[in-house]
């Protein structure tokens, strides 16, 4: 199979498209998470509270199932209205996804209180670079 055959295949009608991007909905749902807990157990200006982590899993869950649950309704409402509102409804909800997303990565602003992951990663570059100067300084303060 090629790839444009298998990638025509998500497009051959509505079915296929909206499972496709409830696929890359759930994707972004676990990378988002991933990232997030990485972020809040390594990162140790932040706090980490596993009660936080079930809530941030618990609200994904409800919203994914929420998601699934307007299908059946906008199948409901005529036809290219119906269908045309949750493809805006999965779109919105997958942009605001990649949106925090970049906002863990200090790509796009956010309304996330904690430091980012890039803060925590540069503050560990940034250690491991001033290291050895700071041995050279104080070793002209001893010698």
């Amino acid at each position: 199979m090629d790839v444009i055959g298998w990638l025509q295949y998500w497009l051959l009608n509505d079915s296929y498209k909206l499972i496709y991007i409830l696929t890359l909905i759930l994707v972004a749902n676990v990378l988002d998470f991933i990232i997030g807990w990485v972020n809040a157990r390594i990162n140790p200006s932040v706090k980490f509270a596993s009660s936080r982590a079930i809530f941030g899993i618990a609200r994904k869950i409800v919203l994914f199932i929420l998601l699934i649950m307007f299908i059946p309704m906008a199948l409901l409402v005529p036809e290219p209205i119906g269908i045309g509102a949750l493809y805006v409804l999965y779109i919105g909800y997958l942009v605001s996804e990649v949106t925090s997303i970049l906002g863990h990565l200090k790509l796009t602003d956010d309304d996330k209180t904690v430091d980012t992951f890039i803060d925590f990663v540069s503050r560990l570059t940034v250690k491991d670079k001033e290291k050895p100067s700071e041995e050279k300084e104080e070793q002209k303060i001893i010698g």
